[in-house]
């Protein structure tokens, strides 16, 4: 079997039907595209502040964990130093924060077993949560949150045991933040 054809005149005028750019333009556009991701000034940037000076102590409303698995948890904290504002924003301005979280065998932080960097975003109300993984089945852990200068509580929480695993003993407890009397919730 043969293709026959032009296929170079074809590829020709398929190219010059793209358009055609002078060097000093596609200059002029790779310089302006390259200081936008540079400078935070693109359209897929946001700036963050990571050394934010906050009115108050930011953890006001703590730290918690929940949605544990043979290996992670899940990590959430608000950064909000007055929380009952009327804009609804806690005390926060109308930026994302960095906030950095730390996993920890032990009270005093000293063996530290997982750790990152995760963004408070105004429009989630400046929350964090933090899928943590590769921890150990029924272990206890601690944890804290940082931003700016400010560091949360340590908060305490335990894996799941192991699939299949036997447990001698278990506690259950239900906790929601919501009202009843204002609508049915999930847990």
């Amino acid at each position: 079997m043969s293709i026959r054809g032009n296929w170079e005149k074809r590829r020709v005028e398929t190219v010059s039907r793209l358009g055609e750019i002078d060097r000093r333009t596609f200059v002029k556009l790779s310089g302006a595209g390259a200081a936008a991701l540079i400078f935070g000034a693109g359209p897929f940037t946001k700036r963050a502040w990571a050394q934010i000076r906050f009115s108050a102590y930011p953890f006001s409303l703590g730290v918690a964990s929940g949605d544990p698995l043979p290996d992670g948890v899940v990590l959430w904290t608000r950064l909000a130093p007055d929380p009952l504002t009327e804009d609804g924003r806690g005390g926060m301005p109308d930026s994302t924060v960095q906030v950095r979280w730390q996993v920890a065998i032990d009270e005093r932080f000293r063996g530290i077993v997982a750790e990152g960097t995760e963004y408070a975003r105004p429009e989630l109300a400046h929350t964090v949560h933090v899928e943590v993984a590769g921890l150990e089945p029924s272990r206890e852990y601690f944890y804290r949150f940082k931003a700016g200068n400010e560091q949360s509580p340590v908060g305490q929480t335990k894996t799941a045991p192991a699939v299949g695993a036997g447990v001698a003993r278990m506690a259950f407890a239900f906790v929601s933040c919501q009202q009843y009397e204002h609508g049915y919730y999930t847990a």
